[in-house]
């Protein structure tokens, strides 16, 4: 899966944009008395989805620097990677508190070390370097564009240009871009926000209008509308959520192996995984991040075979004999 599918696959916090799909209502959600205006949309979203902590129960930290420790936390619970059993990334100076996060980044080659060993958590992250992060989470390369920043150049040029030609930033002045700046908390917290806004309105995202079983090992599901060219089938099953729920309350979650379209792209059909579906009776739950489908089965009654009607065979006439 790529970057892009893993954000909006894999982050359930996130992907509940989609349901959402216009800013925090204007009551802050958070509970920390340093956020201001400037920031409290920002920080009201990420702390309801449950993808930023602040430094204290009241404090944000909005003005204190960011480190890259505290950067990759963040953007793992933004893009939901896995931290529990990402391979080890090879960093030697990683804490109990970052090492997953850095690990599943790395996984996705989203971070790098400032050397093959060392990560440097503690350090500060400049304006640069988050550009870096937030294009590459996002898979935002291809939206570069020339930017109007006199202090723009090396390594983090086309990042910024990423980020520039979406409009997720316009920089600190009408020049200046601050490369080398180290980034605050607050502006960090207010460029991933624009950036999931950004995400969450210019890509399509499957939403199921209907939904049948085709027999007990695949379901053919509706779509609201054609998906676009560039989705392969099994894209789309990465950003649907399927649960089976038993007759008798257990439940299972199931991953499709293959999966198909129609010819006019409205109609997708998904296997069941290692699923079969023979035998049992419940029902089957789509969830597209915005609504839940439910589609009742009972495969549990025995498939009798036809009875089928007795024929009439006329006797033959017997045949006379000569001599009986």
């Amino acid at each position: 899966m790529n970057n892009r599918n893993l954000f909006m696959a894999a982050s359930a916090a996130v992907v509940a944009v989609a349901a959402v799909a216009s800013p925090v209502s204007a009551s802050s959600t958070h509970t920390f008395s340093d956020v201001g205006p400037r920031y409290d949309e920002a920080v009201s979203f990420l702390y309801e989805y449950e993808i930023i902590n602040g430094k204290s129960a009241t404090q944000f930290g909005t003005y204190q620097q960011l480190t890259r420790g505290d950067a990759a936390v963040i953007l793992a619970n933004a893009v939901g990677v896995d931290t529990e059993s990402a391979p080890d990334a090879g960093f030697t100076d990683l804490n109990n508190r970052v090492r997953g996060a850095v690990n599943g980044l790395a996984e996705y080659g989203i971070v790098s070390g400032v050397t093959k060993t060392q990560f440097k958590p503690n350090d500060i992250l400049t304006r640069g370097a988050m550009a870096k992060l937030l294009v590459a989470a996002f898979e935002l390369e291809e939206f570069e564009e020339d930017t109007p920043f006199t202090d723009v150049g090396g390594v983090f040029a086309p990042y910024i240009g990423a980020l520039y030609g979406t409009g997720i930033t316009n920089g600190k002045t009408a020049t200046s871009y601050g490369t080398y700046t180290n980034i605050t908390r607050g502006d960090f917290a207010n460029l991933l926000y624009n950036t999931i806004s950004f995400v969450m309105e210019s890509f399509y995202f499957p939403e199921a209008a209907s939904a049948e079983l085709v027999g007990s090992t695949s379901v053919k599901v509706k779509l609201t509308e054609a998906v676009p060219s560039e989705f392969r089938a099994q894209d789309v099953a990465d950003l649907f959520y399927f649960t089976v729920q038993f007759e008798d309350g257990s439940e299972f979650e199931f991953t499709p192996t293959t999966a198909s379209f129609s010819k006019d792209r409205l109609f997708a059909t998904f296997n069941l995984g290692n699923l079969d579906l023979a035998g049992k009776k419940g029902q089957l739950i789509i969830d597209d991040y915005e609504k839940e489908l439910a589609v009742p089965f009972d495969f549990s009654a025995p498939v009798e075979a036809p009875v089928e009607e007795p024929v009439e065979v006329p006797l033959e006439t017997p045949v006379a004999v000569p001599g009986e």
